[in-house]
């Protein structure tokens, strides 16, 4: 485990880097800059990483930039979120990096309140990371999750439920990140790009304790042209970490990582049915009869069950049962919770439990994985890129 230089890193005054990869930005990426700007640690400084945009991006970020020297802006043919942020990284000189995409919002206390969190702990601890609310275009809040948020040892928990949701929440240890490697590149080459934030998570956890700010710090932006709105492809992105995790885990990590591969499995198949991603739910099914013929049987024995509660609902009800609300809905367009029933939502519940005491057995003796985690692309230093060396900043 990577040790701290010293305490000193913890105080008010520790140098925090903040890392904005931006692609096509310019609706958002003024805003995000002035949450960023505003936060009340004023020791940052900001990179943005304009990750080949065809738009005024770029233009934006140097007016701002003219107005605070804390802000720098590196360009790089389009090479993805992991590659830009690596990019970052490798620019930055801060003691701690926290990541925000370009078009989500900070509380400006974000900052200040994680390296609270850190101040109070021990060499242990690799993140630290807040709540968050969904926003629309318009800044407005649409949804609040209704996640738990565990800190401590959390690597079997964050299998069951990626409960830090976004990458704009976490604040990292910077010798931790790159311990890790970094960033991976691995989901974009297989066409899966969406859950490197979770991948590089999952990573820290099997070697780190998390910490938690229980405030809803960030704004996390979804609107129908950026990456997260695309649930099947994020949805299969997780599966590929899944499977990463599985080549490395321990007997005891086994088949709760199995079951959550397998809860993966259904929810693309029911998403791409319900947006007629119909070729993207066959190339994955064809896979995964492949990889686990009964995985794929218990597949197909999920949704027939779907499928006859779906055909009990239509047989005739009595008058005074309104199912207006059924009318013109194709079997797969419902949430998964209507067909569960109150003993299944008492069981999802008691398997957190479950996953939280396992955790606290493994996680003080390491027993998560029988090798290390699988390493991101930080020390490829030409990624994604035809330069002659890393990034460099632009010219003003």
């Amino acid at each position: 485990m990577a040790e701290l230089p010293s305490n000193s890193q913890h105080s008010a005054h520790a140098l925090v880097a903040v890392i904005i990869p931006a692609y096509n930005a310019e609706a958002f990426i003024e805003r995000t800059l002035a949450s960023v700007l505003a936060q009340t640690h004023r020791n940052i400084e900001v990179i943005v990483v304009d990750d080949g945009s065809t738009d005024g991006t770029a233009s934006i970020v140097r007016r701002l930039a003219d107005g605070d020297g804390r802000i720098k802006l590196l360009q790089q043919k389009n090479g993805g979120v992991a590659s830009a942020r690596n990019a970052g990284m490798r620019a930055s000189k801060g003691t701690f990096i926290a990541p925000v995409d370009a078009d989500d919002l900070w509380h400006p206390t974000k900052l200040e309140k994680q390296l609270r969190v850190f101040a109070a702990a021990g060499n242990d601890l690799g993140l630290v990371y807040t709540l968050y609310r969904t926003i629309d275009a318009d800044d407005i809040v649409i949804m609040t999750p209704k996640r738990t948020h565990p800190n401590g040892w959390v690597f079997m928990q964050h299998l069951g439920q990626n409960f830090i949701g976004n990458g704009s929440s976490a604040m990292f240890r910077r010798d931790v990140l790159f311990e890790m490697g970094g960033y991976s590149s691995r989901l974009r080459e297989s066409g899966a790009e969406g859950c490197e934030d979770f991948f590089i998570q999952q990573s820290i956890a099997s070697k780190y304790r998390f910490g938690a700010v229980e405030e809803h710090l960030v704004g996390y932006r979804r609107t129908p042209g950026n990456m997260s709105a695309d649930f099947v492809r994020m949805l299969i992105s997780r599966r590929l970490v899944l499977e990463s995790v599985l080549a490395r885990c321990t007997e005891a990590v086994k088949p709760d990582l199995l079951d959550a591969m397998f809860r993966t499995d259904v929810e693309i198949a029911k998403l791409g049915l319900m947006t007629r991603r119909f070729a993207a739910v066959a190339r994955h099914c064809t896979k995964m009869l492949w990889r686990s013929p009964v995985q794929f049987a218990k597949l197909v024995a999920a949704f027939a069950a779907i499928f006859l509660r779906r055909v009990k609902r239509a047989l005739p009800q009595p008058e005074s049962q309104d199912r207006s609300s059924e009318i013109g809905r194709n079997f797969w367009n419902y949430s998964i919770h209507e067909f569960a029933d109150s003993d299944e939502h008492a069981n999802h519940r008691v398997g957190l439990s479950n996953l939280a005491v396992m955790d606290e057995k493994l996680g003080p003796s390491g027993a998560y994985l029988t090798r290390p985690p699988e390493q991101g692309t930080l020390a490829m230093p030409n990624e994604h890129t035809n330069s002659d060396s890393l990034l460099r900043p632009l010219e003003t």
